[in-house]
């Protein structure tokens, strides 16, 4: 992703000297020992003993048999949740929890596989809960996720937001200029929206595409593929995931029952 990378390394496993100019790396051994070199030092990590680099730290690492690895890799702007000065620089070597780092693990794995990362409002918010994830895992607390929203009279952007959403859902939408239009940061305007209507941003979006394809299903003669395409779906699949999940029914069998109704 633009501002995280996730890799999991399994035995056997050796990479050579190299270094990351513009990325914090976090390597976490899950099981097993991972031996690792830092600048000529050579460590022996055993599960849950991680350590974090600095951008342009050199390094490599090899496994063997029995052992598993989780390297995160991170832009420095996306490290530090908001002020740096109240989250000071992460410690070089952490005792991790092992349960808890691969449970969040499996959970960007599901993700990854289950949504549809072509549609990039579904990478950002995705994206975006990995980075906080990340950084409760390093600091060992919750980042605070700013005020909550009651409703959108209390907070004219967010009210601003949901009128361009509903005046643009056919288009291609990005997390990044809704939380600027919001003034608020990417994961604060992920939890703020969805506080304010029960869902984040991308489901939202996928509702008012759907329920407008509900209305042209049975108002128009449009192929199920023009009205999928004109409604901002990257592609005919994802349209009869998300109809399916909504209504129970594939759009030919909306169409069909709809149909019938009217005679």
């Amino acid at each position: 992703m633009p501002q995280l990378e996730v890799h999991r390394f399994s035995s056997p496993f050796e990479n050579t000297p190299h270094k990351h100019d513009d990325q914090y790396q976090i390597t976490i051994p899950l099981q097993g020992t991972c031996h690792f070199t830092h600048e000529h030092k050579q460590l022996a990590l055993p599960p849950g003993e991680g350590i974090l680099l600095q951008p342009s730290d050199r390094h490599s690492f090899y496994i063997g048999d029995g052992t598993g690895v989780v390297v995160i890799r991170i832009r420095p702007e996306s490290l530090y949740p908001g002020d740096s000065s109240v989250y000071s620089e992460p410690r070089h070597r952490k005792q991790f929890d092992v349960s808890r780092v691969s449970r969040v693990f499996r959970q960007w794995t599901a993700d990854m596989m289950a949504l549809d990362m072509a549609d990039p409002l579904v990478e950002e918010e995705l994206e975006a809960r990995m980075i906080c994830d990340l950084r409760e895992l390093i600091w060992e607390r919750t980042i605070p996720a700013g005020p909550k929203m009651v409703h959108a009279a209390a907070d004219r952007h967010l009210a601003q937001v949901l009128e361009y959403v509903h005046a643009h859902f056919t288009e291609q939408l990005s997390v990044s200029s809704l939380a600027a239009m919001a003034m608020q940061s990417r994961y604060h305007f992920i939890r703020s929206f969805k506080s304010l209507t029960g869902v984040p941003p991308y489901q939202y979006v996928l509702q008012l595409r759907v329920r407008e394809a509900m209305e042209q299903l049975k108002t128009s003669a449009d192929t199920v593929t023009v009205i999928s395409f004109n409604l901002g779906f990257s592609s005919t699949s994802q349209f009869f995931r998300a109809f399916a999940k909504m209504t129970g029914m594939t759009p030919e069998q909306y169409r069909k029952s709809e149909g019938r109704r009217l005679i």
